[in-house]
């Protein structure tokens, strides 16, 4: 039975925000917990871009095509973190990404709004 609300780790699309630049749907992943997505009209989730020319970085975080359903290699853009309302989760979940994956999310966020330091990163 599919839970009613999004889980922590699973990946959906989510509508193009124009308010906020974008022009496209994108995949993007579930990263608060799960008592937040029961009980909230958000989610707060980390947008995917496949324009991984840069590389990852340690608030850039490669995950491979397959994982979570990702149609392509992509970029965890840890440092565009989105509050976004349920309804604009368009379709999926397509999927979840490994906990290990997860945590890497997690550590590029901390890098992201400073509370993690950039030296301590771990290794893919």
């Amino acid at each position: 039975m599919a839970m009613p609300y999004p889980l922590q780790g699973q990946i959906y699309l989510i509508k193009a925000l124009r308010n906020l630049g974008d022009t496209k749907k994108r995949p993007a992943v579930v990263v608060s917990i799960n008592l937040r997505n029961e009980l909230s009209q958000t989610v707060l989730v980390v947008p995917f871009t496949s324009a991984i020319d840069g590389g990852a970085t340690p608030t850039r975080i490669l995950l491979p095509a397959g994982e979570g359903g990702l149609d392509t290699d992509s970029l965890a853009t840890c440092d565009n973190i989105l509050a976004v309302r349920k309804a604009y989760l368009d379709q999926g979940p397509y999927g979840s990404i490994s906990p290990r994956s997860l945590q890497r999310v997690q550590q590029g966020i901390q890098i992201a709004i400073g509370i993690y330091p950039v030296g301590a990163i771990m290794a893919p």
